[in-house]
């Protein structure tokens, strides 16, 4: 499998009035420069794909964007329109066999679509696509599912930022590297198609795992600061609150329910102990329901309930602590 790693630059109509539209279709933006690069067996490809795209209608580029890419009129006033683009685009994809399209972001492939649907270009033939981003903030336990990719060449430590960034075939090449990063894609891929069905519809269930190490069992005993003490939406991928504690359920085994500000959200978490002497840790998130909110609210009101009785076994505690010290 050869992961063909794709990012697009586009130009913008300089005012709504001069918006292209040709009876219910709209022409939002046009591309201007494709570039991509191939991933195969974790190994960047030195074939590269790299060409401007001449706009049929939006040539005049925005201040804005002239300065965010670098892309001046002049280096496009010789490309090629995008269908003959896209036929040498095709042709590069087809050396490497069976392939599946990654991005940065979800924008990209909807806008490659949408501009070819306008202009009637055939792109049937185009791999299958997903977004590699949601994914990469999963795997490194980031609390939101959107970040920049110079962040994400930071958070990964893929290399140096020598290449400046929002140039098409440069962003590639940073995305390809973060993708090199990323383990079990398949599966994150399968799993991402869960996720985006889910937040489309709340009344299916998905689940998610994340594992760590740690030094002990006992949950009052882990750092704060441990990934094990941070709840994210498997959802939504923003922050989720956990707003009582995580209780016993039986040795080594806890639950809660924690909630962002859409969902609510069934966390339990197992300990197993390493030959080092540590502990393997497993969270398991899972959209929670009414028995789940009953069981939390139930095991709370027995923790509650306990407490008077250890409060007092640790005070007889510390009187004979403090016996032994006279």
């Amino acid at each position: 499998m050869t992961y063909i790693v794709l990012d697009l630059e586009w130009s913008q109509p300089v005012c709504k009035e001069k918006t292209r539209i040709c009876g219910t279709k709209v022409l939002q933006v046009e591309i201007i420069q494709i570039g991509a690069v191939a991933v195969t067996d974790g190994v960047i490809n030195k074939s590269t794909f790299s060409e401007y795209v001449r706009p049929r209608y939006y040539t005049e580029i925005k201040g804005r964007i002239k300065k965010l890419t670098g892309i001046s009129k002049n280096d496009l006033k010789d490309a090629d329109e995008l269908d003959k683009v896209l036929l040498r685009f095709k042709k590069w994809c087809g050396s490497f066999g069976n392939t599946l399209i990654a991005t940065w972001g979800p924008d990209d492939i909807p806008t490659l679509k949408g501009q070819c649907d306008f202009f009637g270009y055939d792109i049937s033939w185009m791999p299958r696509w997903f977004n590699l981003q949601p994914i990469m903030t999963r795997q490194y336990d980031i609390d939101r599912p959107q970040i920049t990719l110079q962040s994400a060449v930071e958070i990964t430590g893929v290399g140096q930022q020598e290449l400046g960034f929002h140039s098409a075939i440069n962003d590639a090449y940073y995305t390809a590297l973060v993708l090199t990063k990323i383990k079990n894609i398949p599966q994150e891929i399968e799993w991402q198609k869960k996720v985006d069905t889910a937040h489309a519809n709340p009344f299916i269930s998905v689940c998610h795992k994340s594992q760590g190490n740690v030094k002990t069992a006992r949950m009052n005993c882990v750092p704060r600061t441990s990934l094990l003490n941070r709840y994210v939406c498997p959802i939504c991928g923003k922050p989720a609150t956990l707003k009582g504690r995580l209780v016993w359920v039986k040795p080594m085994n806890y639950m809660a329910v924690v909630h962002c500000n859409k969902h609510s959200v069934k966390v339990t978490v197992t300990f197993e102990k390493c030959a080092d002497g540590g502990y393997t840790w497993t969270k398991k998130y899972t959209l929670s329901d009414n028995e789940d909110e009953e069981k939390y609210n139930s095991l709370i009101m027995k923790k509650q309930a306990l407490s008077p009785a250890n409060d007092s076994s640790d005070s007889a505690y510390q009187k004979r602590k403090s016996r032994k010290r006279k």
